[in-house]
């Protein structure tokens, strides 16, 4: 097989575990704009010893730059990565749009690989990062053999995907559960696990089960090799940056020997990869198909192994390990009155010539010969080489002291190890990051997200300037001549793509898209950018402003929001009502207790403080938990209006015609200057425009 084994590193004990389990590559974070913030990670000294000591055994070095990066921090961001690309990391892990777009014109020649955090699902997703300079793609977890294998044999990028670890209840990238409950923002690297906490579903109010409804088992598709081989997976991804070395030790040794080896895994290998780490055994079912309760880890959110190792996985493991060899070739050479010449190569090239610093002399009692010569040149010892081959030749009756041929065997050692560590230079640019606009807003008006036809009725007799419509919707409003009656009032309708990227027949001519994938099928439309883009400084905002309007991120403060306008002419909107989506599975919570929202049933989760959360039935059988309380901030509606904003969205999602009604009263007067009544007491949430996230 040819795959590329690509390890987690969350310390450098770990990374020298995967190392020498035999890993073809390593992901690393820094101290900073890693989505593992909890784990050891690498200072900038660090990261430059531990890529010598990668490069050393030909293993590659990825970087994870794989966090949303505030407008405040985008120059420090630009510091990091011109010091990753002097040290000769060989590839970076990006998430956000505008980080992608800054390190292109900081550092060009550096390689980019967009990050699972990207969500991307589909080939159009992966054409649309393809156009910008990314030369691999990590795919979204929950696609299916069927679904990798069209992007495979279509796509010019290499496609990545994960093979073994944890799994995400939510798509990665689209979850704000953590963020919102506790400040805690999955997007930032720092998140809380909410989604292993026990909870509640009820049906229709009633109590139909409990348990770690939300946990999902560990991926382990070990099993898979070949198939993933054959449809052209490039790299094979184990998740695990908060893992032990000898976790990253036993399950990069298990994958290696099936990735050299390939047979069905024996049951004495399987089982130390349960005993290393696993949630009630382990789950392939996005990769078949087979979504619902055998994917869940219902009675235990944790480990459930023994944390039981191999002395094999442990050996590897420790400080001193020293078992990952790489072979070379030896040519010695000992002619008369004439220094040692020593030559050194291996497999990939690299070759070096070393010459001693002593002639021989004529052998008084007992010359070297060429088994002597052998046996000390062979003598690699701690070095990381192993003689795969060695030829000599040796005068007669010369001799030379044996400390000198330890010597020049020593200096080609280095010699070679340092070939090994060279990089090429790369480019670095002085990138001017964006300056202050002069921004202008003339007036903010209102639009609105609506799910049924009575909401949509609703904020069209409202007077909303602007009506964000599901595809499905749009059909029924055009059968029954209401869409074309709110657009001769004047109402622009937009056709509010799937949140995950599918085609649709679009029937209007403005779109609002969640994903690149989107903005690339629909690229000849009038483009609205949902929040799902995560729009969360002004370089991600120039990135995409070919479109009529960007929704910011929710998890953006005032100030944040305020600083991101300050630096871009984009057009902006915010959220300033709704239930936000929290989640979106594609494994949906009700179906894996065996019920179905199709029968009309209302299901909700209820925690442990006794707050519930309802789960709607989306587009694909994709299920969204909402949060237990709607953003409200009618009665704030002067700190939107500073920011400098073009419109406040309202979003509609359980509400009745009446009550959407009366919220679009209350916003309207407020932008009206009319003072807007607060909300009873723990019936609304701010969002984060007070706080924000770390």
């Amino acid at each position: 097989m040819s795959m590329e084994l690509l390890a987690p590193a969350g310390s450098a004990a770990a990374l020298r575990a995967a190392v020498q389990s035999g890993a073809d590559a390593v992901y690393i974070g820094g101290s900073e704009f890693g989505a593992r913030h909890s784990a050891e990670n690498f200072s900038s000294d660090e990261i430059k010893r531990w890529t010598d000591y990668c490069h050393l055994y030909g293993v590659q070095v990825h970087v994870t730059v794989n966090t949303l990066i505030k407008e405040k921090e985008l120059p420090d961001l630009q510091e990091y990565v011109k010091n990753l690309s002097r040290v000769g990391v060989d590839a970076l892990i990006v998430q956000d749009m505008g980080a992608a777009e800054m390190i292109k014109n900081t550092v060009p020649d550096m390689i980019l690989h967009a990050s699972t955090q990207m969500t991307v699902t589909s080939l159009e997703g992966v054409r649309y990062l393809e156009d910008m300079g990314f030369s691999r793609v990590v795919l979204a977890r929950e696609l299916s053999e069927k679904e990798i294998a069209y992007i495979c044999k279509n796509a010019k990028a290499e496609i990545e995907v994960f093979a073994h670890g944890a799994i995400c209840m939510c798509y990665s990238g689209q979850c704000l559960m953590s963020s919102i409950l506790g400040g805690r923002s999955g997007n930032r690297g720092r998140c809380a696990q909410p989604c292993r906490l026990p909870y509640e579903m009820l049906e229709n109010g009633k109590n139909t089960g409990k348990g770690y409804l939300l946990s999902p088992k560990d991926m382990a598709l070990v099993n898979e090799l070949q198939c993933l081989d054959k449809i052209g997976v490039t790299s094979l991804k184990i998740e695990g940056r908060l893992k032990r070395p000898e976790y990253v030790s036993a399950v990069v040794g298990i994958y290696r020997k099936y990735i050299d080896n390939p047979s069905m895994i024996s049951h004495e290998d399987m089982r130390e990869l349960t005993d290393a780490f696993s949630r009630s055994g382990f789950t392939d079912g996005y990769f078949k198909g087979k979504l619902g309760k055998d994917m869940m880890s219902h009675e235990t959110p944790g480990n459930s192994a023994e944390n039981k190792f191999s002395d094999a996985a442990i050996q590897r493991a420790r400080e001193n390990a020293n078992i990952r060899k790489i072979p070379v070739n030896i040519v010695g050479t000992l002619k008369k009155n004439a220094p040692l010449e020593i030559t050194v190569y291996d497999r990939d090239g690299n070759c070096v010539s070393v010459a001693g610093t002593l002639k021989t002399e004529g052998a008084v009692n007992r010359p070297i010969d060429e088994e002597t010569l052998c046996r000390q040149l062979t003598k690699l010892g701690n070095t990381p080489f192993e003689c795969e081959e060695i030829s000599v030749s040796v005068d007669d009756g010369i001799t030379i002291p044996v400390k000198e041929i330890n010597a020049a065997r020593r200096t080609a050692c280095d010699m070679l190890a340092a070939e090994h560590q060279k990089h090429g230079l790369r480019r670095i640019i002085d990138y001017k990051l964006p300056q202050k606009k002069e921004r202008k807003n003339n007036s903010v008006i209102l639009s609105a997200e609506v799910m049924t036809q009575e909401q949509f009725e609703a904020a069209a007799e409202k007077g909303i300037k602007r009506i964000y419509v599901p595809c499905q919707l749009v059909g029924t409003l055009k059968n029954s001549d209401l869409l074309e009656a709110a657009e001769n009032k004047g109402i622009e309708i937009v056709t509010k793509t799937a949140d995950i990227f599918c085609g649709e027949e679009i029937q209007t001519k403005a779109v609002m898209v969640s994903s690149p994938a989107a903005a690339h099928e629909y690229r000849n439309k009038s483009i609205y950018g949902d929040f799902r883009l995560n729009v969360f400084n002004s370089e991600t905002a120039g990135h995409f402003s070919y479109m009529k309007s960007v929704t910011l991120s929710p998890e953006l403060n005032l100030r944040e929001i305020r600083e991101l306008c300050e630096n871009t002419l984009t057009p902006a909107e915010v959220i300033g009502y709704g239930y936000l989506p929290l989640m979106i599975m594609r494994n949906c919570p009700v179906k894996a207790m065996g019920k179905c929202q199709k029968n009309k049933n209302i299901y909700t989760l209820r925690d442990r403080k006794k707050q519930e959360f309802q789960l709607l039935c989306g587009k694909n059988c994709r299920a969204v938990l909402l949060n237990s309380k709607p953003v409200y901030m009618a009665d704030k509606i002067d700190d939107l209006i500073k920011l400098k904003i073009n419109s406040i969205r309202l979003i509609f999602t359980v509400e009745n015609f009446s009550q959407c009604g009366k919220i679009i009263d209350v916003y309207s007067r407020a932008l009206d200057g009319e003072k807007a009544d607060i909300m009873p007491d723990n019936s609304y949430t701010r969002g984060h425009f007070y706080r924000g996230v770390l």
